[in-house]
Protein backbone atom coordinates (compact mmCIF):
# COMPACT_ATOMS: atom_id res chain seq x y z
CA UNK A 1 0.00 0.00 0.00
CA UNK A 2 1.04 3.41 -0.95
CA UNK A 3 -0.08 6.76 1.37
CA UNK A 4 0.29 9.69 -0.03
CA UNK A 5 2.88 8.39 -2.65
CA UNK A 6 5.87 8.33 0.49
CA UNK A 7 4.82 5.83 2.70
CA UNK A 8 3.63 2.19 2.74
CA UNK A 9 3.05 -0.08 5.15
CA UNK A 10 5.36 -3.37 5.44
CA UNK A 11 3.69 -6.55 3.63
CA UNK A 12 5.27 -10.08 4.46
CA UNK A 13 8.78 -11.03 3.27
CA UNK A 14 8.96 -7.34 2.91
CA UNK A 15 11.42 -6.73 5.52
CA UNK A 16 14.08 -8.59 8.04
CA UNK A 17 14.13 -8.85 11.32
CA UNK A 18 17.20 -8.36 12.96
CA UNK A 19 18.18 -11.66 14.95
CA UNK A 20 18.24 -10.32 18.33
CA UNK A 21 15.51 -8.37 18.59
CA UNK A 22 16.03 -4.27 19.29
CA UNK A 23 15.09 -3.00 22.63
CA UNK A 24 11.66 -1.62 23.10
CA UNK A 25 11.34 1.71 23.01
CA UNK A 26 9.31 2.48 25.61
CA UNK A 27 9.36 0.83 28.98
CA UNK A 28 7.86 -2.04 30.09
CA UNK A 29 4.21 -1.01 30.98
CA UNK A 30 3.28 1.30 28.13
CA UNK A 31 0.44 0.33 25.81
CA UNK A 32 2.26 -0.01 22.90
CA UNK A 33 5.32 -2.48 21.87
CA UNK A 34 7.07 -0.29 19.97
CA UNK A 35 10.14 -1.61 18.28
CA UNK A 36 12.79 -0.09 15.43
CA UNK A 37 15.78 -0.66 13.31
CA UNK A 38 17.43 0.49 10.46
CA UNK A 39 16.89 -1.07 7.04
CA UNK A 40 19.82 -1.38 4.91
CA UNK A 41 18.02 -0.19 1.37
CA UNK A 42 15.66 2.24 0.31
CA UNK A 43 14.71 5.43 1.71
CA UNK A 44 11.75 6.61 4.16
CA UNK A 45 10.08 4.75 7.30
CA UNK A 46 8.22 1.18 6.73
CA UNK A 47 5.62 0.55 9.33
CA UNK A 48 4.96 -3.25 10.69
CA UNK A 49 1.87 -3.30 12.70
CA UNK A 50 1.38 -6.83 14.08
CA UNK A 51 -1.86 -7.78 16.13
CA UNK A 52 -2.13 -11.75 16.90
CA UNK A 53 -5.48 -13.04 17.85
CA UNK A 54 -5.28 -12.90 21.15
CA UNK A 55 -5.78 -9.50 21.38
CA UNK A 56 -9.19 -9.49 20.59
CA UNK A 57 -11.71 -9.87 17.42
CA UNK A 58 -10.72 -9.11 13.89
CA UNK A 59 -13.15 -6.20 13.84
CA UNK A 60 -10.97 -4.73 16.69
CA UNK A 61 -7.62 -5.82 15.45
CA UNK A 62 -8.30 -4.27 12.22
CA UNK A 63 -9.30 -0.93 13.88
CA UNK A 64 -6.14 -1.17 15.93
CA UNK A 65 -3.99 -1.37 12.59
CA UNK A 66 -6.12 1.68 11.08
CA UNK A 67 -5.52 3.96 14.28
CA UNK A 68 -1.63 3.21 14.36
CA UNK A 69 -0.96 3.69 10.66
CA UNK A 70 -3.01 7.00 11.27
CA UNK A 71 -0.99 7.86 14.60
CA UNK A 72 2.22 7.09 12.02
CA UNK A 73 1.04 8.85 9.80
CA UNK A 74 0.20 12.07 11.58
CA UNK A 75 3.73 12.10 13.53
CA UNK A 76 6.37 10.50 10.96
CA UNK A 77 7.67 14.42 9.84
CA UNK A 78 11.15 13.92 11.43
CA UNK A 79 11.66 10.59 10.00
CA UNK A 80 10.96 11.41 6.76
CA UNK A 81 14.06 10.58 4.90
CA UNK A 82 15.69 8.41 7.25
CA UNK A 83 15.45 4.66 6.84
CA UNK A 84 14.13 2.81 9.65
CA UNK A 85 11.35 0.12 10.20
CA UNK A 86 9.02 0.65 13.10
CA UNK A 87 7.45 -2.50 14.48
CA UNK A 88 3.98 -1.82 16.80
CA UNK A 89 2.25 -4.22 18.55
CA UNK A 90 -0.04 -4.31 21.73
CA UNK A 91 2.26 -4.46 25.15
CA UNK A 92 1.61 -6.61 27.73
CA UNK A 93 -0.05 -4.69 29.86
CA UNK A 94 -2.63 -3.21 26.73
CA UNK A 95 -5.96 -2.96 28.01
CA UNK A 96 -8.46 -4.89 25.65
CA UNK A 97 -8.25 -3.08 22.18
CA UNK A 98 -11.87 -1.85 22.62
CA UNK A 99 -10.89 0.31 25.49
CA UNK A 100 -7.71 1.54 23.95
CA UNK A 101 -8.26 4.86 22.30
CA UNK A 102 -6.77 6.73 19.61
CA UNK A 103 -5.04 9.47 21.71
CA UNK A 104 -3.60 6.91 23.45
CA UNK A 105 -2.16 5.00 20.22
CA UNK A 106 -0.84 8.72 18.95
CA UNK A 107 0.80 9.77 22.24
CA UNK A 108 2.54 6.53 22.72
CA UNK A 109 3.98 6.33 18.81
CA UNK A 110 5.02 10.22 19.39
CA UNK A 111 6.82 9.45 22.58
CA UNK A 112 8.26 6.27 20.66
CA UNK A 113 9.61 8.08 17.57
CA UNK A 114 11.10 10.91 19.20
CA UNK A 115 13.43 8.97 20.71
CA UNK A 116 14.65 6.74 17.47
CA UNK A 117 17.60 9.66 16.46
CA UNK A 118 18.78 9.31 20.09
CA UNK A 119 19.32 5.99 19.56
CA UNK A 120 21.15 6.24 16.20
CA UNK A 121 23.87 8.07 17.65
CA UNK A 122 27.43 6.83 18.27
Amino acid sequence: MIFKGRFRTVRHKDHVVPAPLPRPLLGQTSLLDIRAWRRTEGLGPLLLVTSPRKTGRAVLRNRFRRQVRMAFLASVEPLLDLPWIVWVRPGRSTPPLANLSYQDIENQLRLALRRLPALDTP
